[in-house]
């Protein structure tokens, strides 16, 4: 337990302790007063009281407890207090009854002085309120004199008088203020805090229906705080045996609805027993307004000891939470056990009261007990809404840390993928270049020196050999630029090295290219532009055409690239087998095929009457694909 639950758990015990010990001690005398402990009394239904020398009259010691010494006795009986004044008072003088069931009325030395509750029709319940009756000077005289009370009983309240303090009306007076502000005052105003309390947990239940928990405290917080007002108040026009079926049955209803909250608390939930409980305690209050008033007075003992019985077992609940880790933790479960054993010892008292096992007054102890408990539940409420709130925040915050440290992982992944994306593209790049310049400028340089090395080749025939590396050369320099994404540009470009070779060697070019903007990666346009290269160079070396046509069309979700010429064509199986009189022709044709699968596309050579056509097809899907992923790792 932590210090401060074992100063909160001290402060109760305190509190607890000094409000038993406040209602249990006899009440001191102010100055000048004077307090009557012993009368004589008479059991008699008379409107008069017997003569003062009548047989009938027996002494009784204050409180007397009608349910010791008249048991099974209701109706009117007699009090005859006396008292010796040295000389008659000149100041108004006060009667104060710390304890008085039921009604009453007062005669001071035969003058009607006073009355409470009315002496006949409806009884209406003194509870646990003082009583204080003003005494007129003139009727106070010097020598003996005599206060009668006659006392009015109901069958199923309990009957009696405590002690009866005399004296000057500002002492007497100054006495009932402070018993009746810590007895009623303060007593209605926990309630209506209580009451507050309650309704305000009830909105927060009805916010969260789902946590029976509030339910129950906003129940038991309301329920309770309206039951208390039973001490303190009278209220008309509600028949006796009504009020006395709400007062037994609240309780039971109270004692049931603090039960199921600490099974909630607790985390408990014996589903079979809080049926039987529960039909019990709540069939108990209709059942009670249905019985004899004498049977109802009869049945409180035994329904006080169930209730009790039943807070017993509440207690047990949480002791047995707080055997747990979790129960001891909780500084709001030991409070909540202070709470509990305070009351029960408050509620104990009370019926020791009632049992008669205490001399006779008030039974209303427990009503200081509900604060104290309720606000123990209060604080044990707030203490798991709060520990809810850490428990989420501390979650949020853990949360927050594996965010943050999964954020670092990712971006330290993403970085080393970028930097395996840039290092796979330069690579790849590398690679291309390598097999570009080792197909293309490599293999057509090799073949020049071995021709002029044998001198197979004139100046011309070197010169034109050397010029198609340049060619080549440029074709796979300006791959490089991020110009050359665009495909039409590419063409273009390669059309305006071709045209003067062409018109030279006497060939006309149909150039038909599709504005629509094609985006391809450098690669994409390379492998492109090699076949298109390819096709041309066929067309020229071994073709003998005089026209070449060149198309490109975007259509279909597709892009094609048509090379034709009028030269001699390839025959009619040359798409499908080699041709041994046309090894190099052939050679071209299966690396323009393989570069076509590269692309994701597909190259077909078909025969025309005259020439060749050679079409590649490749989706724009893939092109647009390939090139994103190209386009990030040249971005990274």
């Amino acid at each position: 337990m932590s210090r401060l639950a074992r100063w909160l758990v001290w402060a109760v015990v305190a509190l607890g302790l000094a409000l038993l010990a406040w209602s249990l001690q006899p009440r001191g005398e102010a100055a000048g007063t004077l307090t009557i402990r012993q009368a004589q009394f008479v059991k008699t239904d008379a409107p008069a009281p017997p003569a003062e020398d009548a047989a009938d009259w027996v002494e009784r010691a204050l409180p007397d407890n009608w349910q010791r010494t008249n048991p099974g006795l209701h109706g009117y009986g007699w009090y005859r207090l006396r008292f010796r004044l040295a000389s008659a008072p000149a100041d108004a003088w006060g009667a104060y009854l710390p304890s008085v069931s039921t009604s009453y009325q007062l005669y001071l030395n035969g003058i009607d002085v006073g009355t409470s509750g009315g002496m006949s029709g409806e009884i209406q319940r003194a509870g646990g309120k003082p009583h204080f009756a003003p005494l007129p000077p003139q009727v106070l005289h010097a020598g003996d004199n005599e206060l009668l009370l006659r006392l009015r009983v109901a069958p199923n309240l309990r009957g009696g008088l405590g002690p009866v303090t005399l004296g000057p009306r500002q002492g007497v007076e100054d006495l009932y203020s402070h018993d009746y502000f810590m007895r009623v005052t303060l007593s209605r105003s926990v309630n209506m805090a209580l009451l507050f309390t309650g309704v305000l947990v009830l909105i927060l239940w009805l916010r969260r229906p789902r946590e029976s928990m509030y339910g129950y405290f906003a129940g038991l917080a309301i329920l309770w705080s309206i039951r208390n007002f039973h001490y303190t108040a009278t209220p008309q026009g509600i028949p006796s045996g009504l009020l006395e079926a709400f007062i037994l049955g609240s309780l039971g209803v109270v004692v049931l609805l603090l039960w199921l909250f600490m099974l909630r608390f607790a985390g408990r939930r014996p589903v079979r027993a809080e049926r039987l409980v529960a039909a019990v305690f709540l069939a108990a209050p209709p059942l009670f307004a249905l019985l004899d008033l004498r049977l109802l007075s009869l049945l409180r003992i035994p329904w006080y000891l169930a209730c009790a019985a039943l807070g017993a077992w509440s207690i047990a609940v949480l002791l047995q939470f707080l055997r747990t880790p979790q129960g001891r933790a909780r500084t709001g479960a030991w409070l909540i056990l202070v709470a509990e054993l305070l009351t029960l010892l408050l509620g104990l008292t009370d019926l020791a009261v009632s049992a008669e096992l205490l001399p006779f007054g008030p039974a209303a102890r427990m009503a200081f007990g509900a604060p104290i408990l309720l606000c123990a539940l209060v604080y044990a409420v707030a203490e798991n809404y709060f520990h809810t709130f850490d428990e989420v925040r501390r979650l949020n915050t853990e949360l927050e840390q594996r965010v943050c440290e999964r954020t670092r992982e990712l971006e330290l992944t993403h970085e080393r993928l970028r930097t395996l994306e840039r290092s796979a593209a330069i690579a790849e790049e590398r690679d291309r270049l390598m097999r570009d310049m080792h197909d293309g400028v490599g293999s057509q340089l090799m073949t020049t020196l071995d021709a002029v090395e044998r001198g197979q080749l004139d100046p011309a025939g070197v010169g034109a050999l050397l010029r198609g590396c340049i060619e080549d050369l440029r074709l796979v320099i300006d791959s490089l630029e991020p110009s050359e994404h665009s495909l039409q540009l590419a063409l273009a470009n390669l059309r305006y090295r071709l045209e003067p070779r062409l018109r030279e060697a006497g060939v006309a070019l149909a150039w038909e290219v599709d504005e629509t903007p094609v985006a391809a990666s450098t690669g994409q346009v390379l492998q492109i532009m090699r076949i298109v290269q390819e096709a041309l160079a066929n067309a020229l070396r071994h073709a003998q055409a005089r026209r070449l046509r060149l198309r490109l069309e975007v259509a279909g979700g597709a892009l094609a690239v048509e090379v034709s010429d009028d030269g001699r064509g390839l025959g009619p199986q040359a798409d499908q087998a080699p041709d041994p009189a046309r090894p190099h022709a052939q050679r071209g044709l299966a690396n323009m095929r393989l570069r076509a699968r590269q692309l994701g596309g597909e190259l077909e050579v078909l025969s025309a009457a005259p020439g060749t056509r050679v079409v590649l097809r490749v989706p724009l899907e893939i092109l647009q694909t390939q090139d994103a992923g190209v386009a990030h790792a040249r971005l990274s």
